[in-house]
């Protein structure tokens, strides 16, 4: 049926017929009236068929305009509609947003893919609640299935800080960890407490630090496990504790003294003869002193951080500026803090992991990234007190450290190899004796 057909038999066609001939385009109402052959019902009986048929179309349209589906729904029932162009208009929005979340989602992949570590828990968790990413997207990136589960259960650790001793007990080997904060000389002692506890040598005394020595062993207790974040307060933490194998009769007594960050804002301080800010620093400052003048035999680890290199922070400080500012201070002949007692110093630099070489080569270049990367004085001055006074043979120790592999800045997968490594360290260098810092705490 054309458009001539129409106009020569408006007589023999219902009003449904004509309407329905509008509606596929093939002659208009205008053309009909123009012909002199509607009648005036015909006519009112079409016009009420297209108010009609308007309603629907509105109804359907609003029921479809949100969904790209449904906008393709409303072009193939009305493909002459009131809607079509905004119909047409909102698919190709649709396609555009489609685009976008496509090329949104295969830059975090990629980059989660590169480093886990670009974003934090609650930023995938937006994106998968936002159905950016899927969890098939993660577990392609290389994201192991137990580390997605944990995403919706992080719960940090909670660390209660003790007291900070006005003294050391006389006859015990003293382990001092030093770090600017964030340094991970935290995480290292939870992961050296864990293993030791693992391998059956670990003894904890009791006393101000039980509490926080407990906590620190559980952190890596489960095969994934959540990382501890800063401390509110930076204060200087002093644990005993005793490691002993199984099949010896004497155990080595340890006083570990972890060592607040805000020690190297001392040494700062007073290189630039400036006040010490708060009576904090004053009495962390203080007790250093007090700790180091002591009769006890003295191991040191530096634990620098590979990760942060040289970026400053919010003082417009770097890693190396604090360091140095401590060889500076060490320097100082009336500040001869590794004297006769100092039976080791050892670098130990965090997240070794992230270096670009084989496991076995970062030994070796632990020791390159340290005299390139602006580390040279702080090197320096520590080689010079083993030489002055005849540690590690005259010369600078360094080991790797690496909690293992870390996802989301929070979730790790433990590895207690490197911990190991400082174990052996305090086996060989701690010897037993038949008094253990045990009996003076565990009274």
């Amino acid at each position: 049926m054309d458009r001539n057909y129409i106009l020569n038999h408006i007589d023999d066609l219902t009003a449904q017929q004509l309407f329905d001939a509008i509606n596929q385009g093939i002659i208009t109402l205008e053309e009909l009236r123009s012909s002199g052959n509607l009648d005036a019902t015909k006519r009112k009986a079409i016009i009420a068929l297209q108010r009609a048929r308007d309603a629907d179309d509105d109804n359907v349209w609003n029921n479809a305009r949100d969904t790209e589906q449904g906008c393709r729904d409303y072009l193939t029932t009305y493909p002459s509609g009131r809607h079509v162009m905004e119909a047409q208009q909102q698919i190709d929005n649709f396609e555009q947003k489609r685009n976008q979340k496509n090329a949104e989602r295969n830059r975090i992949v990629e980059r989660v893919h590169r480093d886990p570590n670009s974003f934090t828990p609650g930023m995938l968790r937006q994106y998968l609640n936002d159905d950016i990413i899927t969890t098939n997207d993660l577990l392609n990136a290389g994201i192991p299935n137990e580390i997605i589960n944990c995403l919706d259960n992080i719960i940090s650790p909670q660390l209660q800080l003790g007291q900070t001793p006005d003294f050391i007990p006389d006859g015990y080997t003293e382990v001092y960890f030093w770090g600017i904060p964030g340094s991970g000389k935290t995480c290292a002692l939870a992961a050296v407490l864990s293993t030791a506890n693992r391998m059956g040598y670990l003894e904890i005394a009791q006393g101000p630090g039980f509490d926080y020595m407990v906590r620190l062993k559980n952190i890596f207790s489960n095969p994934i496990s959540v990382l501890p974040g800063r401390s509110p307060v930076d204060t200087t933490q002093y644990l005993p504790f005793a490691l002993k194998k199984s099949n010896e009769k004497y155990s080595r007594s340890v006083s570990l003294i972890e060592l607040s960050g805000e020690i190297f804002q001392c040494f700062h301080y007073k290189n630039a003869h400036i006040p010490l800010p708060s009576p904090q620093h004053e009495e962390t400052f203080s007790s250093l002193i007090r700790f180091l003048n002591g009769g006890n035999r003295k191991i040191h680890f530096f634990f620098v951080d590979y990760d942060v290199d040289n970026k400053p922070d919010a003082n417009g400080y770097t890693q190396a500026d604090y360091l140095e500012s401590a060889s500076i201070f060490f320097n100082d002949k009336q500040n001869n803090l590794f004297s006769q007692t100092t039976d080791a110093i050892y670098i130990v630099l965090t997240k070794s992991d992230l270096m670009e070489c084989e496991k076995s080569e970062r030994v070796n270049q632990l020791h390159g990234h340290l005299q390139n990367n602006n580390f040279t004085s702080f090197v320096n001055s520590l080689r010079s007190r083993c030489n002055e006074n005849s540690i590690n043979g005259k010369r600078i120790l360094g080991t790797p450290f690496a909690l293992g592999k870390v996802y989301f800045q929070q979730m790790c997968e433990f590895d207690p190899e490197t911990s190991r490594n400082i174990i052996d360290i305090l086996m060989r260098r701690i010897a037993p004796k038949k008094q253990s810092i045990l009996d003076v705490f565990n009274k």
